[in-house]
Parts: C-alpha cells; structure tokens; sequence
C-alpha cells in the first residue's frame, strides 16, 4: 500500500481515529442567533467539546487569521478545496505545506469531464501532493468526480489507486438508499469503502442530504454507523504504527440545513456535531470487532 494512502502523525501510537470539525458547519452559529460567534469562540468550543482539529477552506487573506487561531485553541488544520486545474492543486499544496496542514482533500472538476480526462487528472493531482509529502483524498460529494456511486465505481476501473474522504449522504441521497436489505447499500459501496481514508459526518436519510437524528439511535442514524464501521474496518486491514483515521463532524448551514419557511432553522447543528462525533466513535469501536 502507497505511503500516503492513510494520514500518518509521525508518532509510534497504534492506528486510530481522530475526530475534527468543519469550520464550514460553524457559520451562522449559535442557531437562529443575530450573533454569529466569533472565531475564537468557535475554536474555543470545538476544542472543550473534544475535537482535535478543523477543516477549513482557505485563501490568501484568511489564512494567517485562522492558523493563529488554531493554534491559541491547540487544534489542528486540514484543507479543502475544489480544484479545476493542476494550478489550483498546486497552490492548496503550498497552502498547505506553509500552514501545516496535515492532510488535503479535494472536490475536483465537476461531474460533466469525461473520466478519462478526470483521472488523467487525479493522477497528476495525487501525484503532486506525494512529491510534496501530503495525502491527497478525493471526496464523494455531488458536483464534482466523483459525483455518484456508478460514477465512482467507473473511475475506480481507470484508478483503482483513488483514496477516499467518503462523505456518503451524497451517495445514499443520489441512490435513494433507506438502509433496507434488499438495496445492498454497503456491498455495492464497498469498492469505494475499502478505499476510504477519511470521512465526513453528515446523514441523509434518502430523499433529503441532511438530516436531524436526534441522539442517533434510529434507525437512520444507526445506517450510517454500518457503513462508517465497514469503511473503519477496511481501513485497520494493514493500518500501522502513527496512521490515524480522520473523521470531521460536517453539518452544513443553509441551503443544507432545512429550514422553515421563515428561513430559521430548526435543528441545533452544534448540538448535532456532537452526535456525529459520539457516532463516529461508536463506528470505531465497532471496526475493531
């Protein structure tokens, strides 16, 4: 297996999960509030609440205020981004490198490139992030490639090498899957969860992308953790010393979030995280059967 297929800390501790938090999920809270916190009090409770990092999507002016802000809060930094040219990998590279970023994920080009020209691209892309030291992770997210699981499962043919930060509320959405027996979900995605290297928390329940599941013990909720512990339990098979499974809580505001028709939103998706993180740690407890 290729040395950047699973983020590694550098340190000699057996494989495990590190649970973050998007900063993307951190806009326009507390819920329904005038005042958005500031970022300093985000960061100030992703770290009480035990997250150990923050994923973010950065540019040139934003990044110094957020790197020093990780840092007062003792959190750490991965970056996103959704690349449309080697350029635009190149230039999150740097990005990444110059903050220290511990590992880079991408939503690239859009859903319409033929595949051989996306993996031509992905290729190069992850080829890139190699050379610079870096993990380099494709999401499985609608409106880029991958956008759905056929399509993800024809990309594998040409690339089979592809590592993955499985967001799987797309796909379930996409195939209108409910967690019943007959429709297979986990076997027909198992192509794509062996090759998982690092997920995003959000749940659909098959018609809407998100969804408010209450303390998780549903039904729904508890599909999600079936899946997120066959990807947790693929991942282990030959995981080492220093490899570290990144799971980051990812609830988005508005037009994600359902709201009412006052446009308020009426699940608390602070309080949600908090489900996504304890979820997440029920699924990795659970890959280890």
């Amino acid at each position: 297996m290729a040395a950047f297929d699973r983020y590694n800390d550098g340190s000699s501790n057996p494989p495990r999960l590190e649970v973050r938090h998007s900063l993307w999920s951190l806009i326009r809270l507390p819920m329904n509030s005038e005042t958005e916190w500031t970022l300093d009090e985000k960061f100030s409770r992703v770290a009480a609440a035990g997250f150990e990092g923050v994923e973010c999507w950065l540019d040139d002016e934003s990044e110094r205020e957020h790197r020093e802000a990780l840092d007062r809060h003792g959190l750490r930094l991965a970056l996103g981004h959704h690349p449309h040219s080697l350029e635009d990998v190149k230039a999150t590279l740097e990005r990444a490198k110059r903050l220290d970023a511990d590992y880079v994920f991408a939503q690239p080009l859009n859903p319409f490139v033929p595949l051989p020209e996306a993996a031509k691209f992905l290729r190069e892309a992850r080829k890139m992030a190699h050379d610079a030291g870096l993990c380099f992770f494709v999401e499985t997210h609608r409106n880029n490639v991958p956008e759905s699981l056929i399509q993800a499962l024809q990309l594998l043919e040409l690339i089979p090498e592809l590592r993955f930060t499985g967001d799987f509320s797309h796909y379930v959405v996409i195939s209108e899957f409910y967690g019943l027996a007959y429709e297979r979900a986990i076997e027909r995605m198992m192509p794509v969860l062996e090759r998982t290297s690092h997920m995003h928390g959000r749940i659909s329940n098959g018609e809407a992308v998100q969804v408010d599941v209450g303390d998780g013990s549903g039904q729904t909720a508890q599909f999600f953790v079936e899946i997120w512990t066959a990807a947790m339990r693929e991942w282990r098979k030959g995981a080492g010393p220093g490899d570290v499974f990144p799971f980051a809580s990812e609830l988005g505001p508005p037009w994600y979030a359902i709201t009412l028709p006052d446009g308020s939103e009426f699940s608390d998706r602070w309080e949600q995280s908090l489900v996504m993180k304890r979820l997440a740690e029920q699924a990795w407890e659970a890959s280890a059967a």
